[in-house]
């Protein structure tokens, strides 16, 4: 909260206005540091007593160097300090009384605020207080700037590093980098913990199973320059494992009466942190979530994961979910918490929901996830299908993950007050993994996260290969959660196909009462569910008149995400002197455009003649 804007009454009296919101204190003192969370590389005594040696803030630039001359002391503190990665929240309050804000740069820790008017800003991980709705003037912080609130105006500039002085071009971009720096693990530490605290594994009994074993050998065989620094990479991956578990571990004080939490499913992203935690002896549970809902098979990640945990030693939690009310009432909750929350959100958000929930009755004190190992092991299709562009497709999916998974996913374990940390992307992993040459990360058309899995199997943590060599399974998938979805729209009466988009979205608002009674005929007793209008528009389709862009305009539709307008490739009359190759091309994707135009046009006429119900709908679309 700032001072001004509110009639002369003091902070304490605005906020109580905030229902849901308590003042636990006041930051007086000069430079402040508030902060949350841990740091790689550095403790926040010693960050606070780094700031403390700055003295009083000035905007004289001084000791900031040319390229900051326009930037307070505080602000160019939050700009190199902290100075690694981690998983955190810190904010600076400098001797004019400014608010300065930064997180961990991937997001890992994300950071969403709101405007309460009369000079009074709300910034939390989760809504809260008197709109707790995300859609209510809630949006998220970008994690590579850094954040302002005037004390004065009481105005809060979310980019105050980043426009910079506007004499000087060149000094009008201060984002902080992508990827924190790399930390090295002491190499010493690590072998300690190997040696000294857990157990080893026991090997493979018995045949691997044939659908493991079908993944093939790990190496590459005839040809010796792609296997070449294996080795070297992937003892150095395991150490660093072995340094990201140990950290989020010590930082909770986690014992046997508040073990550590794994979000598992028995793929190989979570089997490596699940071996990790019990190889160097810490406390841990295994918890894994699926529908079993009545006609509904078992889920595929269940079995896995029970055979993975037992193998490996570790405690497992079950959270069977059979009942279509426990899958509303979780996204009513989701709904509250998740921004720009969807069905694809949705697939993922329920079973790392109630995951979490089986972590918080066991009293984990926080949960292991494997976000980030996608983007910077090449675990995706488009790598393999694309693998000169994997580096750049791995940078590509972190800019957008704070966004994408890790505010989905802090949201939905943070309900239940478990954090969740990722220790890929740490950067004891992060940086290392990513700048890794993509043929020891990729073997084509065989194996993904090939350096992973050699690291499982390697010396240092000798995880058995029947546990290494699972395919992907999305998560909506393994658990059927996306089956949960499906039968959700049939309760809901809104039909049986394409439409679980509108079932989540209906959650949002459907009463507490609302019944599922059906009538002799099947139809609801009731009615529909009310579906509430999809989200304004705020896409613009790039139509090239290929598939992809018909793909992407139908899957936008059966998302909720409309589309503003869309854009054909059509040249402008200054490019008139174009050649003729280029004038054709342009000449055939504007009568496709055109095409697309017109054949729209006819399907909404059509849809208006036949069926008046749904015309509002084809006009919208």
């Amino acid at each position: 909260s700032t001072s001004g804007g509110d009639g002369g009454r003091d902070a304490a009296d605005r906020i109580e206005r905030l229902h849901g919101y308590v003042v636990r204190g006041e930051v007086t003192a000069a430079p402040a540091l508030i902060a949350r969370g841990l740091v790689e590389g550095t403790t926040w005594e010693e960050l606070h007593a780094d700031l403390a040696s700055l003295g009083d803030d000035d905007d004289d630039g001084g000791g900031g160097g040319d390229d900051d001359a326009d930037l307070s002391s505080a602000a160019r503190w939050l700009l190199r300090r902290p100075s690694h990665g981690g998983c955190f929240i810190a904010a600076v309050l400098d001797a004019r009384g400014t608010f300065r804000l930064r997180t961990d740069t991937l997001g890992r820790c994300p950071v969403l605020m709101r405007d309460f008017g009369g000079g009074v800003w709300i910034l939390g991980s989760t809504p809260g207080g008197d709109a707790p709705h995300v859609r209510d003037g809630w949006r998220c912080h970008h994690p590579r700037h850094v954040l302002a609130v005037d004390p004065i105006a009481g105005d809060l500039d979310p980019t105050c590093t980043v426009r910079g002085d506007a004499r000087s071009r060149s000094r009008a971009t201060r984002r902080l980098p992508l990827i924190p720096p790399n930390v090295e693990p002491c190499t010493s530490g690590t072998d300690a913990l190997l040696a000294f605290r857990g157990p080893a594994f026991k090997p493979d009994v018995g045949r691997i199973d044939p659908a493991n074993e079908s993944e093939g050998v790990l190496t590459v065989g005839d040809d010796p320059d792609w296997d070449d620094g294996m080795d070297a990479a992937s003892d150095r991956l395991a150490r660093g494992l072995v340094a990201a578990v140990h950290h989020v571990a010590t930082h909770h004080r986690c014992t046997h009466t508040r073990p550590l939490g794994v979000l598992f499913s028995g793929g190989v992203d979570s089997t490596a942190l699940l071996a990790v935690a019990v190889r160097i002896g810490i406390p841990t549970v295994a918890a894994t979530a699926g529908w079993t809902g009545e006609g509904a098979k078992e889920p595929l990640d269940i079995s896995p994961a029970r055979n993975a945990a037992l193998t490996l030693g570790a405690r497992f939690e079950l959270e069977e979910v059979s009942e279509i009310r426990e899958v509303i009432d979780a996204l009513r909750a989701l709904h509250r918490v998740v921004h720009g929350m969807d069905v694809v959100k949705a697939g993922v958000a329920l079973p790392v929901f109630f995951a979490a929930r089986a972590l918080a009755r066991s009293g984990c004190a926080a949960a292991l996830a494997g976000g980030g190992s996608e983007e910077v092991m090449c675990g995706y299709a488009r790598h393999s299908a694309r693998p000169r562009d994997a580096q750049n497709l791995g940078l590509s999916g972190l800019r957008s993950l704070h966004h994408r998974d890790l505010q989905r996913d802090s949201a939905a374990t943070t309900t239940f007050g478990v954090p969740a940390y990722q220790p890929f992307l740490s950067g004891f992993i992060a940086e290392f993994a990513q700048n890794l040459p993509t043929r020891l990360k990729l073997k084509p058309g065989d194996v993904e996260k090939r350096v992973l899995r050699v690291a499982l199997e390697g010396p240092l943590l000798r995880v058995p290969r029947s546990l290494t060599r699972r395919p992907k399974l999305a998560a909506q998938y393994g658990s059927r959660f996306n089956v949960a979805l499906q039968k959700l729209g049939k309760v809901l009466g809104l039909g049986a196909r394409g439409v679980s988009s509108d079932a989540v979205a209906a959650c949002e608002t459907l009463p507490d009462d609302f019944s599922f009674e059906r009538r002799p005929d099947g139809g609801m007793v009731h009615g529909v569910a009310i579906v509430p209008p999809p989200p304004p528009p705020a896409w613009a389709l790039l139509y090239t008149s290929g598939h992809n862009s018909a793909a992407t305009y139908h899957t936008s539709v059966l998302q909720r995400r409309r589309c503003a307008c869309v854009v054909p490739f059509s040249p402008t009359d200054d490019e008139a002197t174009m050649t003729c190759e280029a004038d054709e091309d342009a000449a055939f994707l504007r009568r496709c455009a055109s095409r697309f135009a017109r054949v729209a046009a006819r399907r909404r006429l059509n849809a208006r003649r036949s069926s008046p119900r749904r015309t509002s709908a084809c006009v919208s679309a």
